[in-house]
């Protein structure tokens, strides 16, 4: 009986390395799920800023355009 209770709890404890493992590589996986989501937050961030910065100098070019219209 003894045997059969120590056969029992290695089972469990062979399962126990197998969740803490998949627990481990889950937790990596988030990790790495969150990091891109900063990375790609920061690239869309950085994409809208340089659409920005084209709108602001189409416009002042637009304006200097117009400017040196009504000089000629």
């Amino acid at each position: 009986q003894l045997e059969a209770e120590v056969e029992d709890l290695k089972s469990k404890e062979q399962g126990k390395e197998k969740v803490f493992e998949k627990l481990k590589k889950d937790s990596e996986v988030r990790w790495h799920r969150d990091k891109y989501k900063k990375v790609l937050n920061n690239y869309d961030t950085y994409y809208k800023n340089i659409a920005k910065m084209i709108r602001e100098k189409e416009q002042k070019i637009s304006e200097l355009e117009a400017m040196l219209s009504v000089m000629n």
